[in-house]
């Protein structure tokens, strides 16, 4: 029932607006469809390397060959939600032989921010972290170098699904570690120092694989690490309960914490398992906001804390004195909840899908193998303030999925695809639509030859848009009800709705 209802808001729309996920599904397209796309062909390629971002490239096309591109990848979102808390719940019966009530609070963090903001490859591989942590420990009896050897391929699977899952994995394994170091008084110290070694020999092949990787050839520009003020930490903190930034999730945060509190005194840590959590916790604390270019890292690791906790908690065992009755009270709060929390996003999501059927509809008049240049116009305008902006901004990679489109935000950096060679300067690996006074500036501009602009922005990008006229078929004006202003006359409409425009590019 539990998982019924977290799961229920994605399964119930037809497409889920969340964060970066379109734009990775129009990708997923990609892979399905080039061979029998010439469309495609003419605008991608596909680059197959060792990055450990692969997670949906491995699972998605394989679900493609049985269902429909945007049903595979609702059903990899869906198990984005459960993954995690099946981790929970297996690190819970390696510590305690049993499923008690507790792991079920799991389901309370399956929707988080990290979800609204679409970071799929990232959830998908932090379930299979913690599936693999909980094998560790249900393994610490097994002898030391075998056992570091049958992980080692498991470890290095972990490292291709995301690199800071896997990160995360052995930052939880070296606690883990230490914890039955210090309760063994580090004797005697050589069977300690052994221990600690075959635990780190699981990680090599992926630290071979690690050593191979160029971060900053999937920007454009110098790459920047920013730690971040006292508010993105605050957010950080609470991104494991808030799935939208709303007053409804906010309540639930907040009743979430009342509970546990009432609770706190009831529950058991198994102490092989909360040592675990204190290098995740330090390094969630010291993590920056912005890690060489890539956004929102400090939101990463405050979800696997937690759920690493949800694992290691327990009620005393059945019968004993007063439990029945706190079991109950705590099975009913979360319930409840979990309850408003989904009625909630489903909601949201309802009207995100709106936005989304809109956007088809209207790109719908555009042909197909067209190129089309994203104009944002007020930097938001879902109606839900709460929504991430990369939401909006990745509505239109749908024309990449429906119509075989040219897209120049189609993430195209350390990923399964890159872009033609001759339109790699008209696009970007890591950037965003373009606003109204961009569009205006960039008229007629041209990119000087051999030279690879960045936006100086600080997000990785490149100056795509300079002489768009001559690059690209159809501007979309995402509008929301704010004003562009004066666009060039060299626009011809062609379809429209309340929220969006759709113009023709008129040779001059």
């Amino acid at each position: 029932m539990f998982g019924l209802v977290a799961v229920g808001p994605i399964a119930a729309v037809q497409v889920p607006g969340l964060g970066d996920y379109l734009n990775h599904l129009a990708r997923m397209h990609v892979l399905v469809s080039i061979a029998h796309s010439a469309a495609l062909q003419r605008f991608y390629e596909v680059h197959w390397t060792p990055i450990p971002y692969l997670a949906m490239d491995a699972v998605v096309p394989l679900l493609a060959q049985i269902f429909p591109i945007y049903v595979a990848g609702k059903i990899f979102v869906i198990a984005c939600v459960v993954l995690p808390v099946a981790g929970a719940a297996c690190l819970h019966y390696a510590a305690y032989g049993r499923i008690g009530v507790v792991p079920l609070a799991a389901f309370l963090v399956s929707t988080n921010t990290l979800l609204s903001l679409g970071f799929l490859n990232y959830l998908f591989a932090l379930g299979f972290a913690l599936m693999l942590f909980a094998a560790w420990v249900a393994s610490a009896a097994w002898p030391r170098w075998p056992r570091a050897m049958i992980f080692a391929p498991f470890v290095l699977l972990l490292y291709f699904g995301h690199a800071f899952a896997c990160g995360a994995y052995c930052l939880a394994v070296a606690g883990f570690e230490i914890g039955r170091a210090v309760r063994a008084g580090f004797r005697p110290l050589r069977l300690v120092a052994a221990d600690v070694m075959a635990a780190l020999a699981q990680a090599i092949p992926a630290l071979v694989f690690a050593k191979t990787l160029d971060v900053g050839s999937g920007y454009v520009g110098a790459l920047q690490t920013q730690y971040g003020d006292l508010g993105s930490k605050l957010v950080a903190l609470v991104s494991p309960v808030l799935f939208f930034h709303d007053a409804a999730n906010l309540w639930v945060l907040l009743a979430l914490i009342l509970s546990t509190a009432i609770l706190a005194r009831r529950l058991h840590v198994a102490p092989a398992i909360w040592p675990a959590c204190l290098p995740v916790g330090l390094a969630a604390a010291a993590m920056p906001h912005l890690l060489f270019s890539t956004w929102g890292m400090d939101f990463r690791l405050p979800l696997f804390l937690v759920l690493l906790l949800i694992g290691a908690a327990s009620f005393p065992r059945p019968g004993e004195a007063g439990q029945a009755a706190w079991r109950g009270f705590a099975v009913t709060a979360m319930f409840v909840l979990l309850s408003i929390k989904s009625v909630d996003s489903w909601w949201v999501l309802r009207g995100l899908d709106a936005q989304i059927a809109e956007t088809r509809q209207v790109l719908g008049a555009m042909p197909r193998g067209s190129r089309l240049l994203i104009v944002n116009v007020a930097g938001r305008g879902s109606g839900h303030e709460e929504v991430p902006n990369n939401t909006i901004w990745d509505m239109p990679l749908t024309a990449v999925i429906d119509s075989d489109a040219f897209v120049p935000i189609l993430f195209n950096g350390l990923t399964t695809i890159r872009m033609r060679p001759a339109f790699k300067l008209n696009s970007t690996p890591n950037g965003l639509p373009v606003t109204p006074a961009k569009l205006r500036a960039g008229l007629h501009g041209s990119v000087p030859a051999g030279v690879d602009p960045s936006d100086g922005e600080g997000g990785g990008g490149r100056v795509y848009w300079l002489g768009w006229e001559r690059n690209f078929d159809f501007v979309l004006v995402q509008r929301f009800g704010a004003d562009p202003g004066p666009l060039p006359a060299n626009l011809v409409p062609v379809a429209h709705s309340r929220n969006l425009d759709l113009y023709r590019v008129r040779a001059d």
